[in-house]
């Protein structure tokens, strides 16, 4: 059958899929041509113009979820010719709790030959702005998970409709908020996708903003007497590689390979009476230990785990430790928890967590922390999560105790899950090149427009597994010179699946062959006295 025209697709148009779909515009791009953004999306930061790197078909939508639900999505379909569809799609992110459809994404894997679906998550705004939240709560479903299923089943009958043909396969492609949203989709709509990257995951998000509005309590504000400044936390990252980079993983690189092996003794932090300049005094040494504690509940539960060593610096720089509010979580306890515009979040507490807890049925379980995934492998799907060891944001021991929680739920070893979920711990890696910063390890792989320079693609690796078998025991990743590729490659890792460690085994550190994977014989292990603590006392998950 002939491939539909762009500019008469919108005419022709019909859905079937449980929503009322409005066509909004149908419109053909140039590749390597701006375009502006909707208002809607500019408006609120987002981006006020995007360039394709191929030709496209354009479809922007509207999609009513309920009553006054209602979610803004795009579709990109390649339309060279029916050939420059490569049978696929895969569905983009929102980032934070941001409403954008993540133009970049979309340009990226479209120039990849897929139709990319994106959407607003049910709002417009940014990544760190949840003021949409107060008194909206079908805005907070449709951001939990209604509006990504109402955009995924209504793009793939946009692309049914264009090409004449279903689409073979699809993906989805992810990071924090958006490696949540992966997993919520696993949890919530099995057959939505064949195979999804979840990075980074946010989830377990009523914890998480417990955890974050934590840091303001634990650091207090500026000229507190706990607080420290920039320079103080350098002061404390040097002290932390001292003991625990190269004593531990072998290599004086300013990267811990496996964070959760430190023990650091912050003593010698201190100043004394032969030691007073680049030190900390005894209330700020206690900040210190404070910064690294899990969070728990009033019966001693785990409620989330505790910032991995190496992240300090960065967390300071991206607003967990810099003596401020976090946006995200006082929007949450103002909007979503209290509907109190003034509440203030520097008082959250013990009663607010377990508020949150009890909303989040009514709020459609953003928390995204179901982990049995039963449904979504019996349909033969495919995960691999990846996470960076220091990130500052989320922490990744989180993405550590999801895993766990998988194999308790699910009555699992590591080589059952291996067949439907691999997570691979990446070493040095922040947080989703949130402000900018990447981290100091081999961080690129392919996860965006950004990475995309790097010889190993997941995307590819994830198609590889899904479509022909292929499953990666290794995530290789590149780390280019200043995060520059045309400066050349600085050093390469293969990142091992979890539950084996990237090792260290006395060749040339900035080759793959330097590293081999070796399991953890006690990764199950993480109740009292675990390191790092990932469940309660009786092995349970909250």
């Amino acid at each position: 059958m002939a491939l539909a025209s762009c500019a008469a697709l919108c005419a022709s148009l019909s859905f079937n899929v449980g929503f009322q779909v409005t066509p909004y515009s149908c419109t053909p791009h140039a590749a390597g041509v701006a375009v502006s953004t909707a208002s809607g999306q500019s408006s609120v930061g987002c981006a006020t113009s995007f360039t394709p790197t191929v030709d496209v078909c354009q479809v922007t939508l509207g999609i009513k979820t309920s009553g006054t639900g209602n979610v803004y999505s795009e579709v990109w379909l390649p339309n060279n010719n029916a050939s420059s569809w490569n049978g696929r799609t895969l569905t983009t992110d929102n980032g934070g709790v941001n409403g954008c459809v993540h133009y970049v994404d979309m340009a990226y894997v479209t120039g990849l030959g897929f139709a990319a679906i994106g959407d607003n998550a049910g709002h417009n705004g940014s990544s760190f702005d949840m003021t949409w939240s107060l008194n909206n709560n079908e805005a907070i479903i449709d951001w939990s998970h209604r509006a990504r299923h109402a955009a995924v089943v209504t793009g793939k009958s946009v692309v049914n409709q264009f090409y004449k043909k279903a689409s073979a396969y699809n993906y989805y492609l992810g990071c924090s908020a958006g490696g949540a949203q992966g997993l919520q989709s696993a949890q919530k709509y099995p057959s939505d996708f064949n195979g999804i990257i979840a990075g980074s995951s946010a989830n377990d998000f009523n914890h998480l903003q417990d955890w974050s509005s934590r840091f303001l309590q634990l650091t207090g504000p500026v000229g507190d007497p706990k607080f420290l400044n920039a320079t103080q936390w350098l002061t404390v990252q040097a002290a932390i590689f001292a003991q625990c980079d190269k004593a531990i993983d072998g290599v004086d690189d300013g990267i811990l390979e496996d964070p959760t092996q430190c023990r650091f003794d912050s003593s010698v932090l201190a100043c004394n009476a032969t030691v007073t300049t680049n030190c900390l005094t005894s209330t700020q040494v206690n900040t210190v230990n404070e910064v690294f504690t899990e969070l728990y509940d009033t019966q001693g539960r785990l409620l989330y785990p505790s910032l991995l060593y190496g992240a300090q610096y960065d967390a300071f720089r991206l607003g967990q430790l810099s003596g401020g509010p976090q946006g995200i979580a006082q929007d949450w306890f103002r909007g979503g928890i209290h509907n109190d515009s003034s509440f203030n979040v520097a008082n959250v507490g013990q009663s607010d967590y377990a508020l949150a807890d009890s909303l989040d049925n009514l709020h459609g379980n953003p928390s995204a922390f179901s982990a049995d995934l039963n449904a979504f492998k019996n349909a033969n799907g495919k995960i691999m999560m990846y996470h960076g060891m220091a990130d500052p944001l989320v922490s990744s021991s989180n993405s550590q105790r999801y895993y766990l929680k998988v194999a308790k739920t699910m009555g699992l070893t590591n080589t059952q899950i291996d067949p439907f979920l691999r997570y691979f711990r990446v070493a040095g890696m922040a947080h989703c090149g949130v402000g900018g910063i990447s981290g100091a390890g081999a961080w690129m792989f392919g996860q965006s427009g950004v990475a995309s320079s790097a010889p190993n693609n997941i995307i590819t690796n994830l198609v590889n597994w899904v479509e022909k078998g292929q499953a990666p025991d290794t995530l290789q990743g590149t780390k280019f010179w200043y995060d520059t590729p045309a400066l050349g490659i600085q050093f390469q890792k293969n990142h091992c699946r979890f539950p084996y460690r990237t090792t260290y085994n006395g060749g040339d550190s900035t080759k793959p062959s330097g590293w081999s994977c070796n399991l953890i014989s006690d990764w199950q292990t993480c109740a009292v006295g675990a390191h790092p603590r990932l469940c309660n006392a009786d092995g349970t998950f909250q």
